[in-house]
């Protein structure tokens, strides 16, 4: 490899390690400005699924995240330790992002007034696209290969190849069922509550929209660079929508909380038929 080659694999290796800082930094701020509502609407909250999934999308990039990290700073790593790693950060990916999904699932089951064959359709559908993409990601990861440093100052790992294919799908898996759960969303929206002024409602759904808007640029961008931009920097957004998602879901499920806490049964009222809201953990019932 000449020096030519050796400056673009470190410029490439620089950025693929400055967006590791980026996501770290992410998570640290998102969590110093939501720890006060996560202390006052969680941590005394009485014990349900949606605090489960709280706190494992909350807390769960704290472990993959710096394994990635140390993937791409350690120095003179053998290559099956470069794959363990690879691997430890890539499932951790797979499952903040299948979490963060179960979380818009519960979003919209809420908001379809807790219908069963709302929740069976949307979990049958999340529990293929995890299947799938735990099968795709096995597929990569025993597909990806690696090299020896390329110099003494380009530390990490060198991923230097694998099947961008069965990397990339997993992520359209998500933005299809991210689709999918949108398009309900509005649907539902215009035929019930179109015209309601329910604080709750409300904010789920400017939630639901506001996150989608950015979710879907951020996988479309993902997916691009993973088919078209080479070793190492192909994999440079996935962590970041992994990141994204996190903070997202978690965003949704306090802001609910927050609505709850300061709005009492009666200001919660609207004229939509009854239904009950346990998104947030304790049920809210609107008329």
């Amino acid at each position: 490899m000449d020096s030519s080659e050796v400056s673009r694999l470190a410029s490439r290796l620089r950025t693929v390690n400055c967006m590791h800082v980026v996501n770290i930094t992410i998570l640290v701020f998102d969590y110093s400005l939501t720890l006060g509502a996560e202390v006052s609407h969680m941590w005394s909250s009485k014990f349900s699924l949606s605090k489960v999934l709280f706190l494992l999308t909350r807390y769960s990039p704290a472990f993959d995240v710096p394994v990635l990290v140390y993937y791409s700073m350690v120095s003179n790593p053998s290559f099956e330790h470069c794959a363990q790693l690879h691997a430890a950060s890539s499932w951790g990916t797979v499952f903040g992002m299948a979490v963060a999904e179960a979380i818009l699932i519960l979003r919209t089951y809420a908001l379809s007034g807790r219908q069963k064959s709302v929740l069976i359709f949307f979990t049958a559908i999340w529990a293929s696209g995890v299947l799938a993409s735990i099968i795709l990601l096995e597929f990569f990861l025993r597909s990806a290969t690696y090299g020896p440093p390329t110099s003494p100052l380009i530390p990490g790992c060198n991923l230097t190849g694998g099947n961008a294919i069965f990397a990339g799908i997993p992520f359209v898996i998500v933005l299809l069922n991210d689709t999918l759960i949108m398009m309900y969303t509005l649907w539902i929206g215009l035929k019930n509550y179109r015209h309601s002024r329910n604080p709750l409602i409300v904010a789920l759904y400017r939630d639901g929209i506001t996150y989608y808007f950015f979710l879907c640029i951020i996988s479309a961008i993902n997916v691009a660079t993973l088919l078209q931009a080479p070793m190492p920097t192909a994999q440079l957004f996935n962590t970041f929508l992994r990141v994204v998602h996190s903070v997202f879901s978690t965003r949704i499920l306090l802001h609910v909380r927050d609505i709850e806490h300061k709005q009492s049964e009666r200001t919660l009222s609207t004229t939509v038929p009854r239904v009950v809201l346990s998104f947030a953990g304790a049920s809210v019932e609107t008329l």
